[in-house]
């Protein structure tokens, strides 16, 4: 994905850039000309791979929840206890990853109130490309692959598909976000791998 067009010069019309880094403080890219995504390319803990591909798939968590971000760890560990997911530091991880995350998004977006799904799949949500009707949504995949992504202006063209990889957080900007850009970026559910099993993904969306 190209991220080479020149800032502050012509504004941009619409916004389609996609800016990946290997420290969290590429998710702040989000604000700048041009950039539509921006994706933390974060490795995945092999034990905590083994312990989440583990899990039976009555056992994956699933969470809908809107609460301030000082509760996310709560809803996290509550949505594991329901699914009598046993303590182990793995599930710490998990939950804690989930507390982490939403507190990188609340200090980006400037919010206090976020709305949190952890969901699980056996098929593709979404499998049309389309925006989100949000100002700006994270997504991490835990389990299964990741989020599939492409310009708008290239969706007829397959070979400019892009994935985002498992563990990795990216950071969309939807049909909301506010400003005089336009976002041009397009995301879809990624086709589903028989041999996972099911798919555990995390949302996170600002509340207004």
């Amino acid at each position: 994905m190209s991220v080479s067009k020149a800032i502050g010069k012509t504004p941009y019309r619409v916004a389609s850039d996609v800016m990946i880094g290997r420290e969290p403080e590429i998710l702040a890219d989000i604000h700048l000309q041009g950039v539509a995504a921006s994706i933390w390319a974060r490795p995945c803990d092999p034990a905590f791979v083994d312990w989440v591909d583990g899990l039976p798939v009555e056992c994956l968590p699933e969470l809908r929840t809107a609460v301030p971000v000082h509760l996310a760890e709560a809803a996290a560990i509550a949505a594991c206890e329901q699914a009598k997911i046993p303590s182990s530091s793995e599930r710490d991880m998990l939950t804690g990853d989930i507390a982490a995350l939403a507190l990188m998004l609340s200090k980006t977006l400037n919010v206090r109130q976020l709305r949190i799904r952890l969901d699980v799949s056996v098929e593709m949500m979404c499998p049309k490309f389309h925006m989100d009707n949000v100002p700006a949504r994270l997504l991490c995949t835990y389990r299964g692959p990741g989020t599939d992504y492409v310009p708008q202006e290239d969706l007829s063209e397959p070979s400019r598909i892009r994935s985002v990889k498992r563990g990795a957080v990216a950071l969309f900007r939807g049909g909301a976000w506010s400003g005089e850009e336009c976002t041009g970026l397009l995301h879809r559910s990624p086709a589903v791998d028989e041999s996972v099993g099911a798919r555990l993904l995390l949302v996170i969306d600002p509340v207004d």
